[in-house]
């Protein structure tokens, strides 16, 4: 008797793997690539200590096929741009004057950049922003 074959996967609807990303990214899952990609990272952010008020740039820059879009989240939420924390054109993480003082926002955190293009996405490793405890 021959053994039944199942299919290994399903088509799904327009909007499901969005929909799946974005479950992911909210049940905080590890590093990785989730789907099979024309897409990987050329560079990825690494552990760094800066004094309060510095610049710091955090690499990010994935290759593939374009357009790629990146995001940034900081401890599983995105990162939202303005005029202190921007998203350079290679896809990197750039804060002009990091923050962090008691009952304040700070910038301390672990960071991770979402790299993606129509083929899929891609999470970095995490990098952990830490502020020196300079008097």
């Amino acid at each position: 008797m021959a053994p039944s074959l199942r299919p290994v996967a399903r088509l799904r609807p327009p909007g499901m793997l969005l929909r799946a990303l974005l479950l992911l990214l909210l049940l905080g899952s590890g590093p990785g690539v989730w789907c099979f990609s024309e897409l990987f990272f050329i560079k990825e952010p690494q552990d760094v200590t800066v004094t309060r008020k510095d610049p710091v740039v955090l690499d990010c820059q994935g290759h593939g096929e374009v357009p790629i879009k990146v995001t940034w989240l900081k401890n599983g939420a995105k990162v939202s741009e303005n005029k202190r924390i921007q998203v350079l054109s290679n896809g990197s993480l750039y804060i002009s004057e990091v923050e962090g003082k008691r009952g304040e926002q700070s910038d301390e955190g672990f960071y991770q950049c979402l790299a993606m293009n129509k083929y899929g996405a891609i999470l970095s490793q995490k990098a952990h922003l830490t502020l020196s405890s300079v008097c």
